[in-house]
């Protein structure tokens, strides 16, 4: 009994999938296929449809650290150098100088150095080489105790001298563009007057020997001489006031900056005493060397 039910369930589900199986094909073969005329020979193209899922996981972790540090330094040093260009006003100049007078000749020994001032007033265009010069000069010569007191007080010695200034030209950029260097040689003309300067009697001199007979004595014909003998040497001096003319030369050393210029100048000036005696020749002839440091305005 128990075989034959099973025998009738499993005919009855054969039957049940016979059935499906049947419709399905039924179904199937009632849908159309798409059937395209084609050319002899030609084959249907066939087209795939892929559908590609890509996942693309992109992971960009960037640091970017970016330090700009501009330090700008910058100096600007501007020297302008302004050259001082020497001028002059049409070359017309005044100045004053100081310094030391020394005695030679027939002054040496009876007088010793002494003070000396100048003033000068000058012409001198700066590109010249040539100018003229006026200058008065004021020296006191110191005394010599050796021939004593009593042959009066100090002397004066005034100088009037008209000289020509020859400018050297040797070295005159030496020291830049700025300072002009101007060595430069100076003589010409001396006008002189003076008193109390003490002189000696030329060896020489017919009166030498006649004065030192005789002390005191008016020597060289002046009622206010002194005679006084060291040595063997004979001195005069006068407390009057005497004239006489000589010459003086020399050389300079200049420096010309702006409107100045600063000088230091050596100089002999020559003259001799003249007399109302006969004898034509009783002095040597006297030098004065003045040797001043001066400054000159344009």
């Amino acid at each position: 009994m128990l075989n034959r039910n099973a025998l009738l369930l499993v005919a009855g589900a054969a039957f049940i999938a016979f059935d499906a199986s049947a419709a399905s094909a039924q179904a199937r073969s009632t849908r159309r296929i798409p059937v395209s005329k084609e050319a002899p020979g030609e084959v249907a193209p066939r087209v795939d449809t892929v559908t590609v899922y890509r996942t693309d996981t992109l992971n960009v972790t960037r640091v970017d650290t970016l330090r700009l540090t501009n330090t700008v330094t910058r100096t600007d040093t501007v020297i302008q150098q302004v050259q001082m260009a020497p001028r002059h006003i049409g070359g017309l100049y005044v100045g004053l100088a100081g310094g030391l007078g020394l005695p030679y000749g027939s002054l040496r020994t009876v007088n010793q150095p002494g003070e000396l001032a100048q003033l000068q007033v000058g012409y001198q265009p700066m590109n010249s080489w040539i100018g003229a010069r006026l200058d008065g000069t004021w020296n006191r010569f110191a005394r010599n105790p050796s021939y004593g007191g009593f042959m009066g007080d100090r002397s004066n010695v005034l100088n009037l001298n008209l000289d020509a200034r020859v400018d050297v030209p040797l070295f005159n950029s030496l020291l830049g563009s700025s300072v002009k260097f101007r060595p430069y040689l100076v003589g010409g003309g001396t006008y002189i007057r003076y008193n109390n300067l003490r002189m000696k009697i030329s060896d020489d001199s017919p009166l030498f020997n006649t004065c030192l007979t005789t002390v005191p004595a008016t020597c060289v014909g002046d009622s206010r001489a002194v005679i006084a003998t060291n040595g063997g040497g004979v001195a005069f001096a006068d407390d009057s006031w005497h004239d006489d003319w000589g010459w003086n030369y020399g050389g300079g050393l200049a420096f010309h900056a702006g409107r100045k210029e600063i000088f230091i100048e050596a100089r002999a000036i020559r003259f001799k005493h003249s007399s109302d005696n006969n004898d034509p020749n009783p002095f040597k002839a006297a030098y004065q060397v003045p040797i001043v440091f001066g400054v000159n305005w344009f």
